[in-house]
């Protein structure tokens, strides 16, 4: 049964203002039949109010307090000789009560205690225009109807203020989730832009590195076939002369002056080969990382056209990859130091920092280092963002000139 009142509020609200109809069916006064009908009029209008209860609590009150208002002026005994049969309060004012306990219930405070106050004034005017209030001996009779009318308000007011407090808890708690869930929602859209931007970040850095590897392999390949097979094929083709040099018979010195002439240029052609391709193979891969990257540095130094201070404080050593990325962007940095800067001194400082080898190159030249599409530091930048790496520049006019590059331990 309570479960069906609460799955049909109308039903149960009809049945609520028969009920309370029918609770003043015993007051039906004697007499012409067109004051019973009045009288059943009234109090079937009083017991209407109940119906649209909770989706129009205030005007359904204002109804019931107009009826209400009508009892008081025109129902009751005193000062009135002849009062209106058909206005005379009954028990159908419960309904009153009801309403003031939904008023309470479904609508603001502010609204509900204006309820309240014209429940109690409403209290104190009838009293004053009961007729029992005015004989001898009356104070208990109006204590108790004060007590009786005006606790009855007071209490469906603090119930239906119970209520709307529930209510309003759970509307702020329903609240307080959906805004929390919106937040979250949120905060997981923006991690999916930012794993999307990432992502395209990532293929962009890609593409990149293998354009540069496929890049590096022409020029390796270029560098082979124009360098090293050259000289290579000279180098046979000088052996193959001295060869039949020696096959032929006589020959006298004329020959042996050319035989020395051709192993001298064999020998030189040899060992510039031999050159080129120890260049190529440290532009690959500078044999002096084996070392570690402080001996590379140390070497970059000695080679540099300018002083060069090292200050490492890194304990553990990186991966190859992140050491040769490092070697490569201060071997860069070096260079635009001596060829732009004008600088005195360079200082590079190696620190590990939560597992990053950060690496700051200092110089003294006159600043104005900037990154810009299509320059060595933004080269460098995109060799650094292939590992995840992060370059910054501060360069103010007349210097200093500071480039940091944070790399991960690991590639």
């Amino acid at each position: 049964m309570v479960a069906w009142l609460r799955q049909h509020p109308w039903q149960a609200d009809t049945l609520l203002a028969v009920v309370l109809f029918l609770l003043s069916a015993h007051q039906n006064p004697a007499g012409p039949a067109r004051v019973r009908v009045e009288v059943v009029v009234v109090a079937a209008l009083l017991a209407a109010t109940v119906i649209p209860r909770r989706r129009y609590p205030a005007a359904a009150f204002a109804a019931a307090a107009v009826i209400g208002a009508g009892q008081v002026a025109f129902g009751l005994q005193f000062g009135n000789p002849a009062p209106v049969v058909a206005l005379e309060p009954r028990a159908t004012d419960v309904a009153i009560a009801v309403l003031l306990y939904t008023l309470a219930a479904h609508s603001s405070r502010r609204i509900s205690i204006a309820g309240l106050v014209l429940c109690l004034l409403g209290v104190a005017v009838a009293v004053t225009r009961w007729s029992p209030a005015h004989g001898p001996g009356s104070g208990g009779a109006v204590f108790g109807a004060v007590a009786g009318l005006g606790g009855a308000a007071l209490t469906a007011w603090v119930l239906g203020d119970s209520v709307a407090y529930r209510y309003r808890r759970a509307y702020y708690a329903a609240v307080e989730e959906r805004a929390a869930r919106l937040e979250a929602e949120r905060d997981a859209q923006a991690r999916i832009a930012a794993a999307a931007q990432r992502a395209r970040e990532l293929q962009e850095r890609r593409a990149r590195a293998v354009d540069e590897s496929a890049a590096r392999l022409r020029r390796i390949e270029r560098d082979l076939h124009d360098g090293a097979q050259v000289r290579l094929t000279a180098l046979a083709l000088s052996l193959g002369e001295i060869k039949e040099n020696l096959d032929a018979p006589g020959g006298g010195d004329d020959a042996a002056d050319r035989v020395r002439g051709l192993v001298s240029a064999a020998h030189r052609n040899a060992k510039e080969t031999l050159a080129e391709l120890r260049d190529l193979a440290h532009g690959i891969h500078p044999p002096v990382l084996d070392r570690g990257l402080r001996a590379a540095l140390s070497a970059l130094a000695e080679a540099s056209a300018i002083a060069v201070r090292i200050g490492v404080e890194a304990s553990a050593r990186p991966s190859p990859a992140i050491e040769a990325i490092a070697y490569f962007c201060a071997a860069e940095l070096l260079a635009n130091a001596a060829k732009h800067s004008g600088a005195g001194q360079v200082t590079i400082d190696l620190a590990d920092r939560r597992g990053n080898l950060v690496m700051t190159v200092t110089d003294d030249g006159t600043g104005g280092a900037r990154l810009v599409p299509g320059g060595g530091l933004a080269g460098l930048l995109e060799r650094v963002q292939t590992v995840d790496g992060r370059l910054s520049v501060d360069s103010p006019a007349g210097g200093p000139t500071v480039i940091a590059i944070d790399l991960p331990g690991h590639a």
